[in-house]
């Protein structure tokens, strides 16, 4: 039987898990942005996001938009064969030669590309209203970066394995 790509058409809404307002343990909210079943979370009060599914094209337009034709392949490598620990990976990356920290710094700058990208491409309302460039309001910084990165999680999940997520 084949597999067919899932509809652009289809949307669905989440919550962050780093919204202020979304209460649940470490591990509840690991799984809610694994299974996106919010009766693991408190979620009164919390900001609604609502994402559409992004067809193959449209995936590969965000990569073309973010430079994969000029992504360094080493820093990809490199990115690839990081230890998963936070300590050890700190330590392993303080140890790589300069050039190497350069491609896995350019890498990862090229990730956090793409991922704007897909939110820019895929993310339809939030709280109600036409997203348009609210997700670059939400402060501080690195609550944006998480938001942006929990939104990519979701959109890969329903553009790869539609809104049941399975």
């Amino acid at each position: 039987m084949f597999h067919f790509a899932t509809d652009a058409a289809q949307e669905i809404e989440v919550v962050s898990t780093i919204d202020p307002a979304v209460q649940g343990s470490d591990d509840d909210k690991a799984r809610y942005l694994r299974t996106r079943d919010e009766s693991l979370l408190q979620t009164e009060g919390a900001t609604r996001f609502v994402v559409r599914a992004l067809t193959p094209p449209q995936r590969e337009a965000a990569e073309v938009a973010a430079g994969v034709y000029k992504r360094s392949e080493l820093g990809r490598q490199l990115w690839l064969g990081q230890p998963d620990d936070p300590t050890e990976r700190a330590r392993w990356q303080h140890k790589l030669p300069e050039d190497e920290r350069e491609a896995l710094a350019s890498y990862q700058a090229y990730l956090s590309r793409v991922f704007v990208e897909m939110v820019r491409v895929a993310l339809v309302e939030i709280d109600d209203q036409p997203a348009s460039d609210m997700i670059d309001r939400i402060k501080p910084e690195a609550h944006r970066l998480q938001v942006i990165s929990e939104l990519v999680q979701h959109i890969q999940r329903i553009s790869l394995l539609g809104i049941s997520g399975k």
